[in-house]
């Protein structure tokens, strides 16, 4: 292989990798926010309609 071509396919190579890497985390992102809302949603369930605010006391 000609040193030109062999380069190129490494760049090739690193940009497949990073626009994997980067689709990974955004779709890491929507299914972690999914997650938890479908957590939330159980929850509301369970606790009879009520929703849970953080620092609230009965």
């Amino acid at each position: 292989m000609r040193k030109g071509v062999l380069g190129q396919s490494l760049l090739d190579y690193v940009l497949l990798f990073t626009i994997v890497v980067a689709v990974l985390l955004i779709m890491g992102y929507y299914v972690r926010n999914s997650l938890s809302g479908k957590y939330r949603e159980a929850a509301d369930v369970f606790g009879q309609g009520e929703v849970y605010i953080p620092g609230t006391r009965r």
